[in-house]
């Protein structure tokens, strides 16, 4: 029977822009701030270098949508660039490390902000971790009992942080100050370093745009809206990065900013509006996150199915049923709860900066590091879309050079910045041999007669 379609055109946009406009343009607009130096104009260079990666690199997946709405998103184009075994292995590394370290870190930093509204800030306070584990239980319990209800909700979040957004942007460049966005650098002898590192933030505040691939098997007419959707997704979230960015910077300046670090938000509700403003802005910022989050699970759930059926994940036969009546993986989505879980705990053993022997976890970035990494993967369809069109010359100078090669200078300068992090190459060991137990652990396909 054909598998039902539930998302059309605007959810499918809504499902991109409301991933990826989630926290990081909350909280990483003082990193970006800090890498430049202060530097209003060189953060502007930042945000549009760092929307290559996905402007540049929808355009180039578009192409890899138009010949497949097999379920696996990132699986199933990497199967298509470079064969069965590099499809699985990319989706094991998501299934395993990139989505539940995201999810759970994202579920925690909304539990931040709740605790903000009702004054508690100590991040070491039981009632906050209680608070991030019945966030994850409503939104799976949203996308296992009624995956429409789930779009639905998506929809719903990306209107009120749009909002949101617009409305702090337009509010900081009516009443901000013009000179404040002239501010250079204040040294130029450490800018080139900080402008690598400073992508890291605009790779975290861009993640998330490969989620709705993943579901392209319950898109109506993916190989039309899917495309539409990852042209048109990342366009409108430039713009409202760069609003957003140009409007605070406008109001508070750079160096107010930085001292702030991840209060800028709340300092200009509260000056507008006084505490209860506050409180508001906050309330939109948690709206903002949970669509992220609801979005991420919505394509996360479905990926441990997505190796089952390809016969090649662990007890495929148990992780590939889908249950009739609820028209979900139920045993993929219960195997990915308690996969963020896990992470959700090593990032608690860093919050608590736990150390166990010679083993240190103050400093664990699980919130970054992942999503640098998955850069090489993203890389590798761009290299290979360039590869193809060297042999076959099917898509043309524009689709076949051009969008792919700016995509992957956009995932090098991600990729750079990475490995510039403290402890980076510990943990691209660690996810490499994680990677490669997956490959261990890899089923080998059934053969039918």
């Amino acid at each position: 029977m054909e598998k039902e379609k539930k998302f059309g055109l605007f959810t499918t946009i809504a499902m991109i822009v409301g991933i990826v406009v989630g926290s990081g343009i909350f909280f990483k607009t003082d990193d970006i701030l800090i890498a430049t130096q202060g530097s209003v104009i060189l953060g502007v260079l930042l945000w549009v270098v760092g929307a290559f990666g996905i402007i540049f690199g929808g355009l180039c997946v578009s192409e890899y949508a138009k010949r497949t709405s097999e379920a696996g998103g990132l699986i199933t184009y990497m199967e298509l660039a470079w064969g069965k075994t590099m499809g699985y292995l990319s989706g094991w590394f998501q299934v395993v490390f990139y989505y539940p370290a995201i999810i759970g870190v994202l579920a925690w930093i909304t539990s931040v902000y709740i605790g903000l509204i009702f004054g508690i800030s100590n991040p070491l306070d039981w009632r906050l971790w209680v608070t991030t584990l019945v966030i994850l239980i409503v939104i799976y319990a949203l996308n296992i009992i009624n995956t429409k209800s789930a779009g639905k909700f998506q929809n719903i979040t990306l209107i009120i942080k749009i909002v949101a957004l617009l409305s702090l942007s337009i509010v900081g460049i009516i009443f901000g100050e013009p000179q404040n966005l002239a501010s250079t650098a204040i040294s130029g002898s450490r800018i080139g370093g900080g402008l690598f590192v400073g992508l890291i933030a605009c790779a975290f505040s861009y993640d998330g745009w490969f989620v709705a691939p993943a579901v392209a098997h319950e898109i109506k007419n993916p190989k039309k809206n899917l495309v539409k959707a990852l042209i048109v997704a990342p366009i409108i979230i430039l713009a409202i990065y760069l609003a957003y960015f140009i409007g605070i910077n406008a109001m508070l300046g750079p160096e107010k900013i930085m001292q702030l670090g991840d209060g800028s938000v709340g300092y200009i509700a509260e000056q507008l509006f006084g505490s209860v403003g506050t409180k508001v802005i906050y309330t939109a910022v948690i709206i903002s996150i949970l669509g992220s989050i609801n979005g991420l699970v919505l394509g996360y759930i479905r990926l441990p199915y997505s190796l089952a059926i390809r016969d090649s994940f662990p007890r495929s036969d148990v992780f590939k049923t889908m249950n009739t009546s609820l028209d979900i993986p139920v045993k993929s989505a219960i195997l990915s709860f308690v996969l963020i879980l896990i992470w959700l705990g090593l990032h608690r053993l860093s919050v608590f900066n736990v150390q166990w022997g010679p083993i240190h976890f103050s400093g664990l970035q699980i919130d970054s590091l992942p999503i640098v990494l998955t850069y090489v993967f993203y890389g590798l369809l761009y290299v290979r879309t360039v590869v193809d069109e060297v042999r076959y010359h099917k898509l043309g100078v524009l689709k076949g050079y051009v969008f792919p090669l700016l995509a992957l200078l956009g995932a090098s300068f991600v990729l750079y910045g990475g490995m510039s992090q403290p402890q980076s190459i510990i943990y691209f060991i660690i996810s490499f041999v994680g990677i490669a137990c997956g490959y261990l652990v890899m089923g080998k396909p059934k053969t039918t007669t």
